[in-house]
C-alpha cells in the first residue's frame, strides 16, 4: 500500500510530531509513504523519514494570487494543486491522508481527481470556526473515514453524523525522550530557587492555550511556586497584559521561548508538576511527556486530559474554575493530593508509539 501524506507546515507541532513518528516506524513495513507538507518546517524539510518527500514551492503574495488566477481560470486548478497532481501521478498512491481538518481545499481536488483520502481530524470547535461550513461537511462526509485523535474528538464527530469515525489516539515515542542535563543545574541557570516547585506549561501562548489566565493562577498559589511557560511567545496584546501583572504584581512566571531538539526533554524535565491551562485541547503530546516524566498532570478539563489523567496521576478541574485549579496545585504541591509515579509512567507508556502501531497499521489494512 502506498500513502501520500499532506501536513500543513512540517514543523514541530503535535499532529505533526505524530505523523512523523507513524511515518518514521512505518519505514521498513509493507505500507511506502510520501509526504507533501505546505511548508519546509525543520522537522519534514530536513529530517522526514518517508520514502519521498515533496515541499510546498510557491510564494505566497499578490503576484503569486493574481497568476493563480489566471493559472485556475486556463487550467482549472491551482499551480499547488497541479505540482500535488503530478506528486501523485509520480507516486502513485492508493490513499491521500490529511493530516489535520485545515486543509479541505485537498480534500476537494481528492474527489476531482478520484482518489480515496482520509482525514485525521486533531482538532474541537475553535478550528472549526476557522473552516467554511460547506468545506467542512463535504471533506467528511466524502472521506474514506475520519480519525479522532482522542474520545472527545471522534464523539463530536460522530454527534455530527460523520460516517466511517475511528478512535486512534496520538502517541509520542518514549525513545525519543532522553535527558542529558541536571534539571536541578538548569533550574538554577534559568534563575529558579532552589525551594521553588515548578509549574510547566507548554504549547505556542495563544487565547486557545489559556496564556492569559496564568496570572490569576499564580495570584492564588504560594510564595514559592512558579509557573514556565515552555513555547514561541506571543506578540500580541494580551502577552503585554501578562507582562505588565507579572512586573507589578511580583508573580512568579518564567517565558522560555521555543527550545528545539532534544534539549526541550531538558526543559521540560525541570518542572515538579504539569499545568495544562489550554481552553481546549483534544489530546496534547506534552501532557504524555510530561507523565512519561513521572510529572503529575493537572488542568482544566478542556479535552483529552479528562480521558487520560487517572487516580494517582493528578486532577483535572472544571473547565475554567481558576480557584479550583489553584487548589489542586496547592494540593499536589503540600502532599495532600497522592500521586503515584509507576502510574504515569505507565499510563504515559499506553501511548507509545511501539503500542499504538499496530492499531494503525489494522486501520490502513481495512481501507
Amino acid at each position: 500500500m502506498k500513502i501520500l501524506f499532506f501536513t500543513p507546515t512540517g514543523a514541530r507541532t503535535g499532529s505533526e510530531m505524530v505523523l512523523w513518528y507513524m511515518i518514521k516506524h512505518l519505514s521498513g513495513s509493507d505500507i511506502k509513504t510520501a509526504v507533501y507538507s505546505r511548508q519546509a518546517g525543520e522537522l519534514f524539510a530536513k529530517h522526514s523519514p518517508a520514502d519521498a518527500t515533496y515541499l510546498h514551492k510557491f510564494h505566497r503574495g499578490l503576484p503569486y494570487y493574481s497568476v493563480e488566477a489566471v493559472y485556475h481560470k486556463i487550467v482549472g486548478l491551482t499551480p499547488e494543486e497541479s505540482y500535488i497532481k503530478r506528486i501523485h501521478n509520480e507516486f502513485k498512491p492508493d490513499l491521500w491522508y490529511f493530516n489535520t481538518m485545515t486543509m479541505p481545499q485537498f480534500a476537494k481536488l481528492a474527489r476531482k481527481l478520484n482518489v480515496p483520502y482520509v482525514v485525521h481530524v486533531h482538532e474541537l470547535w475553535e478550528t472549526y470556526d476557522m473552516v467554511r461550513a460547506d468545506s467542512f461537511s463535504e471533506m467528511l462526509t466524502h472521506a474514506k473515514a475520519s480519525i479522532g485523535c482522542s474520545s472527545v474528538v471522534a464523539e463530536q464527530l460522530e454527534r455530527m453524523g460523520t460516517p466511517n469515525v475511528k478512535l486512534l489516539h496520538s502517541f509520542i515515542d518514549t525513545e525519543k525522550i532522553t535527558l542529558k542535563k541536571d534539571p536541578a543545574v538548569l533550574r538554577k541557570e534559568l534563575g529558579l530557587p532552589s525551594d521553588a516547585f515548578v509549574w510547566l506549561m507548554s504549547g505556542t501562548m495563544c487565547m486557545r492555550k489559556g496564556y492569559d489566565m496564568i496570572p490569576d493562577i499564580l495570584a492564588q498559589l504560594p510564595k514559592n511556586a512558579y509557573i514556565v511557560w515552555l513555547g514561541s511567545k506571543s506578540d500580541y496584546g494580551i502577552s503585554y497584559y501578562l507582562e505588565q501583572r507579572v512586573q507589578r504584581e511580583g508573580l512568579n512566571f518564567l517565558a522560555l521561548g521555543s527550545k528545539g531538539g532534544q534539549d526541550y526533554y531538558d526543559y521540560l524535565n525541570i518542572c515538579d508538576g504539569f499545568v495544562l491551562t489550554s481552553r481546549e485541547d483534544p489530546f496534547p503530546l506534552v501532557m504524555i511527556e510530561s507523565a512519561y516524566l513521572q510529572k503529575p498532570v493537572v488542568g482544566f478539563n478542556s479535552g483529552g486530559i479528562s480521558e487520560f489523567v487517572q487516580k494517582g496521576m493528578g486532577e483535572v478541574a472544571p473547565a475554567f474554575d481558576i480557584p479550583k485549579l489553584a487548589q489542586i496545585m496547592q494540593d499536589v504541591m503540600n502532599g495532600q493530593l497522592s500521586i503515584n509515579k509507576e502510574t504515569l509512567r505507565n499510563r504515559a507508556m499506553e501511548f507509545d508509539i511501539h503500542n499504538q502501531l499496530n492499531h494503525w497499521k489494522q486501520f490502513f489494512a481495512t481501507l
